[in-house]
This record gives structure tokens, sequence and C-alpha cells, in this order.
């Protein structure tokens, strides 16, 4: 069997390489950006919709054309909506429908909604275990709003709970009381289901959502009061806390399945990672404790600066807690780990100390694959650092490098003039890209400064804060990200006042002679 030449082993490579990083080949479009896919998974949601409008008015339009108008109505204003829903997506997030995936995503997470809602209004008109009144409000409204929540934001919750609220109501015959029912859950939902962590928050907020829809029961009951239903009041409660609560768990049971799918890390998962137990946490307080005890100082550094500009402080502080997990390959040459009379860099040329205390960030993110960390972690390895430079070894470099020409000078060897390549000091990078990266990148570089403080005295704090700040500022580190004045201002403080409280002082106890 012939073997494959060296250019086409070299090609593939090259595509795999481009494949893991997120590049697509030159000259080529990306199905994840190929406008043409976006618009026929967006008709491919609108003919499900249509169809799961029922089966029996498709086939009575086919014996009967003058019934088409009615279905072709709700067809065109199903389309409408959605329309108007993808522009209003693209005002509140330009740019978000440009990504297939995202057009996907919230495409499955509207039919996961509407499928049970047909299922269920189908079982109410064909046997009597439900009435049609009270099937109107044990339809699953929160779902999609919830699951765009938890995996998007609230905005787009929003967006796509008052989609899938208007299709349930002309589901169910028009029915003005499932539109406002609908549109109720879906602001309590977006609202409550932020920033969700905990499994116990997401039935809380249906718990939230079925009190919610609770109260349009009570403005149906008032309307007809006339003629009131005790019973029929208390059984359409009763499913307006059922669905919220069906909502609440179908969410939770489907919520693992789209984070793989669409490689999307929501706070839920962010939470299991702050386990001590986990596995490079353990390795890590064990075999480097110093590290160890650096990343859990940088993460309280990190969380309260996030907390103060309204970033994800969670992703912050889990990013914190793995961010040096490559100083495990050679723990040692890390200052924070090193024995005080002995310092392995002292045998080593300034060039060759550069490369191993360079290289932990390449291996912190191959242990970070290889434990599946998700994306964000991953990437905030990789930027921590940005393309910082590793000034001790350069200046270490330039000194020899001058005693040398100096010894050079005495001896009457006059050569050409050298220089230090100030590149071959730096980080690889990338620089960080959002705003929990800046900070991390920002409180690594603070935190590692304020052990070498003689004198911790908040004036000093506050000079070696704003200097070490302005340095990271005016090396370009924080260009890429999208970090304001106004936030690093903020960020400053922050850091002041946490480094502040981790250097209070204590009371002297008193001796005790004998």
């Amino acid at each position: 069997m012939k073997e494959p030449s060296i250019s086409k082993i070299r090609e593939k490579k090259t595509r795999e390489r481009e494949k893991h990083s997120g590049k697509t080949p030159s000259g080529k479009i990306s199905l994840n950006d190929n406008r043409l896919l976006g618009i026929l998974i967006a008709v491919a949601l609108w003919i499900t919709s249509i169809l799961l409008l029922g089966s029996e008015e498709i086939s009575e339009c086919l014996s009967r054309p003058d019934s088409f108008l009615p279905l072709a109505g709700n067809s065109i204003f199903i389309l409408i909506s959605l329309f108007a829903t993808g522009l209003f997506l693209e005002i509140v997030r330009p740019g978000i429908l440009r990504n297939n995936s995202i057009i996907l995503l919230l495409s499955l997470v509207s039919l996961l909604a509407l499928i049970p809602t047909r299922a269920l209004l189908s079982m109410a008109k064909d046997t009597s275990m439900i009435s049609p009144p009270v099937a109107d409000f044990l339809l699953p409204l929160a779902l999609a709003p919830l699951l765009a929540t938890i995996l998007m934001d609230g905005t787009i919750g929003m967006a796509v709970g008052v989609w899938t609220s208007l299709v349930m109501a002309i589901m169910t015959d028009n029915s003005f009381s499932v539109l406002v029912t609908g549109m109720i859950a879906t602001v309590v939902t977006a609202s409550t289901a932020t920033n969700i962590r905990t499994r116990r928050r997401a039935f809380r907020a249906g718990l939230v959502v079925g009190l919610a829809e609770i109260t349009c029961v009570s403005g149906l009951t008032a309307l007809n009061w006339q003629c009131p239903d005790i019973t029929l009041v208390i059984k359409q409660s009763t499913a307006c806390l059922a669905s919220g609560f069906f909502s609440a768990s179908i969410a939770l049971i489907i919520l693992p399945l789209f984070e793989m799918l669409f490689d999307i890390t929501t706070d839920i998962t962010l939470l299991e990672l702050s386990d001590p137990a986990h596995p490079l946490l353990q390795r890590l307080s064990v075999e480097a404790p110093g590290t160890y005890h650096h990343s859990l100082l940088v993460a309280n550094l990190a969380q309260a600066a996030a907390d103060e500009i309204g970033a994800n402080s969670l992703l912050a502080r889990i990013s914190a807690y793995f961010h040096d997990v490559g100083k495990l390959v050679k723990p040692e040459f890390f200052a924070e780990n090193m024995q005080l009379q002995n310092n392995p860099h002292d045998d080593l040329p300034p060039s060759m100390s550069t490369l191993v205390i360079i290289s932990h960030v390449k291996e912190g993110v191959s242990l970070g694959m290889l434990h599946k960390l998700p994306p964000p972690i991953i990437k905030a390895i990789q930027e921590h650092h940005g393309t910082s430079l590793l000034s001790y070894f350069h200046y270490k470099a330039k000194s020899q490098l001058e005693s040398k020409i100096s010894h050079s000078e005495e001896n009457n060897h006059k050569g050409e003039r050298e220089e230090v390549d100030e590149s071959g000091f730096r980080y690889q990078g990338p620089k960080p890209t959002s705003r929990e990266s800046a900070i991390l990148c920002l409180a690594d570089a603070v935190e590692a400064a304020s052990r070498t403080m003689e004198k911790k005295i908040p004036a000093n704090i506050e000079d070696l804060v704003n200097e070490i700040i302005n340095m990271r500022l005016e090396d370009g580190q924080l260009d890429e990200c999208n970090l304001t004045l106004s936030e690093l201002a903020e960020v400053r403080r922050s850091f002041v006042f946490t480094l502040l409280n981790m250097f209070h002082g204590r009371v002297p106890y008193p001796k005790d002679e004998d």
C-alpha cells in the first residue's frame, strides 16, 4: 500500500490544528458562518411550528380548499413574529444571528417547548383526562425562556419566550389568556433565572413562575365572576404550579446535553468545578502548595473585582483556581514552591529559565483539556499572562550581557554590539479577550507582587496596584478585552480593598514566661 506523501500529512495536521483553534482554511466559509444555512434553520423552525398547529387542520385543508385561509393566516402570523424576534435579537445583541449554532440552539429550545404543548393539547382534546381550560395553564410556558436564559442570558430568554408564547396562543385557538400568561411567565423567568448556579434555584424559579401564572388565573376568575367555578380555579392554580415544576425539571434534565452539543458552560457547571476534591486541585494542594495558596488568593481578588463591574464573578473565581495548574509539571521552578536555600534558576541561563516559566501556560492548557475543563477555563489559562514580559529574567539577561561586553572591552576585544531580544522573554499569549480574563491577568500580577512588599500599609498597597495596572495598560495587555476605563478604576479600588483585608493586622498575644 502506498504511503501518503509528506505534504499530505502536513496538510492533514494543519487542518486538525485549524479545527481545534476554531479557524477555517483560507478560501472556505465555515458552516457556522454560512448565512444560507442559518436561513434554512429558521425556515425549518417555521415549517415545524406550522405542522405542530395540528395535522387535522392540514388534512382538512386538503379536502376543503376554503379552510386553507385560517391556516395560511396563522402561518403568516408565525412567520412575521419569527422575523420580528430575529430583528429584536439583532438590535439587542448585534451579530448574534450570524452564528448558526446559536440559531440552531434557540430553534431546538423553542421546539422543546412546542412539542409537549402539542401533545398536551391533543390529549386534552381526545381524552377526558384533562379539560381544555386546565390544559391551557398546564402548558410549559416557562420552559423555553428558562433554558435560553440559563444557556445564554435573560434578554435572549425573553425573546424566545415571547415567540413561543405567541405560537402556543395560536395552538389554543388564539387564546388571549395563554398569550398573557406566557408573557408574564417569560418576564418572571428571565428575571429569576439569571445567574442560576444551583439546581435548587432553578426549582425556585419554577415555583415563582407558577405563582405568577396563578395571578392570571385570578384575573380570568374575576372576568367570569358571575358564574365562578371554585373547583376549576383550584385545578388551574395547581396546573400553574405543575407547569413551573415541569419546566424546571425538564430544563435541568436536558441542560447537560445542550452544554455538550453547543460547547456552552453554564454557572451550574462552573460551580461543580469549585469542589476542592477536583483531581487537579487536589494535586495542586499536595504537589505545589504554594501555587495552590496563591490561586486561592487570586480567586478572592478576581471574584471581588468581577462583582464590582458586573462581570461573571463565578467564572473569574473558577478560572483563578485553575490558571496555574501547568506549574504541576515542574513546581520547584516557581518561586512560591521553592525552598529558600535552593533556587534551580541559579544554575540555568535566563533564556532557559524563561522557557521553563513560559511553558506552564501550555502545560496548563494540556492538563485542562486532559481533565475536560470547560472552554472558558482553558481560554483563561491560555490568556492569564497575555504577552507580558518576564522582567526578572529579561533584566538578568541584560545584566549578564553588559558584564560580558565590559569584560571584552577590558581585554581589548571589540566586536559587534549584541542586544537582548525582548520577544524571547515574553509569553506567547494571546492577550486577554474577556473582562474575566483581564481581571484574572491583573489579579495574578497584583497578588504575586504584593508578596514582595516589606511594609503592607494602605499607601504602599495602593501604589503597587496602580503601578501594576498602569504597566499592563501601557504594555497593551488590555487592548483585546472590553474592559472600560471606568471599570478599570473599579477594579483598582476592589484590589486595594481586598488586599487590605487580606493583610489585616492582629493584636499580639501576651507571652507566658512560665
